[in-house]
């Protein structure tokens, strides 16, 4: 986003002007409509943000929300709603109309620069959640120094810095209904395509996919102790054994997608395959809610009170016929 202040607009730097066709010249040449698959993610990106809101609101009730690891997940909750806001809802409607970069210049430069941040901000999140769980098991004391309080919250800030950096000083992505994903290149120019190419962004995947595999090489020798010190009923119940597996979960499929992105910018790929890890990508912002509700059973019960489909169980105390005078 740097480039607008340099040149003074979008339409003014040289590698995203459109002033060669017109938007309906610009639909011709590399527009495809996708009316089915265009509606499909408008109705998952909606329908994974309004399952989020009340998963979120469990994760601020008091007794949650001290714990770090309910802060950092509520972080990644944010995040992962403002993303599938551009990655499937807004992918959903440009997708029907078989838009293109030049059909709409200034908004798929500034979204497609906010959806980017969004993406890198999420992997360090996701990455940070693991940790997180990974002391609070292995390293009580070093997990106390970096996550006690009011420090989560520090923590929190280098994610969003490390993606302020991706939206502000490198080239965005924009979304071609051709190949049904957001992209660097914006076919404008076809001699000039290695310059668009997001050197930064790929870095970005390589580490994500090299640290994933040494937290994962950690993670297994912590869940092979934690495992051999409880019973299967015992692990089932400890929510911090809970939380610690689906970290995992969600950071495997972080780790998938990292690796077919890298690839996609110094290989040639199928098509379908590109259509493959843009679904990726809106999966691993939606996965968190599936995860939550099918294996996290304290946000589960308390997702179902807020949709008053499950209501709290009185106690056996009030339900005592002691409890009532004979003489009323």
């Amino acid at each position: 986003m740097n480039a607008i202040i340099q040149y003074g607009s979008i339409e003014a730097i040289p590698l995203y002007n459109c002033s060669a066709h017109s938007s309906e010249e610009w639909s011709k040449l590399g527009g495809v409509r996708h009316p089915y698959f265009g509606r499909f993610d408008i109705v998952f990106g909606i329908t994974a943000i309004i399952l989020y809101i009340p998963i979120l609101s469990v994760m601020f009730q008091t007794e949650y929300y001290r714990m770090s690891c309910f802060k950092i997940m509520i972080c990644l909750g944010i995040v992962d709603m403002m993303a599938l806001s551009i990655n499937s809802v807004i992918t959903g409607i440009l997708a029907i109309e078989g838009a293109v970069w030049c059909n709409y210049p200034n908004f798929n430069y500034v979204s497609g620069s906010i959806v980017l941040g969004l993406w890198c901000c999420s992997c360090i999140i996701v990455l940070g959640l693991v940790a997180n769980r990974l002391l609070e098991m292995s390293k009580p004391s070093w997990s106390y120094a970096l996550f006690n309080g009011y420090r989560t919250y520090m923590m929190m800030i280098i994610p969003v810095i490390y993606g302020l950096y991706f939206s502000v000083y490198t080239n965005p992505v924009g979304f071609n209904s051709k190949y049904y994903t957001w992209l660097f290149d914006p076919m404008i120019n076809d001699d000039r395509s290695e310059e668009y190419h997001n050197i930064p962004h790929s870095i970005n995947n390589v580490l994500i996919v090299a640290v994933t595999c040494v937290l994962y090489a950690w993670l297994y020798f912590t869940i092979k102790e934690k495992m051999s010190m409880i019973s299967w009923k015992n692990r089932r119940q400890d929510l911090s054994f809970q939380i610690l597996v689906q970290s995992a979960m969600i950071c495997s499929i972080n780790l998938i997608a990292s690796i077919i992105f890298v690839l996609m910018n110094f290989v040639q790929l199928p098509i379908w395959i590109i259509i493959t890890a843009q679904k990726m990508w809106q999966f691993i912002h939606a996965i968190p809610v599936v995860i939550y509700l099918l294996l996290n059973k304290t946000i589960r019960n308390g997702f179902l009170r807020r949709l008053r489909w499950k209501k709290k169980v009185t106690s056996l105390a009030s339900l005592n016929p002691h409890n009532y005078s004979v003489n009323k």
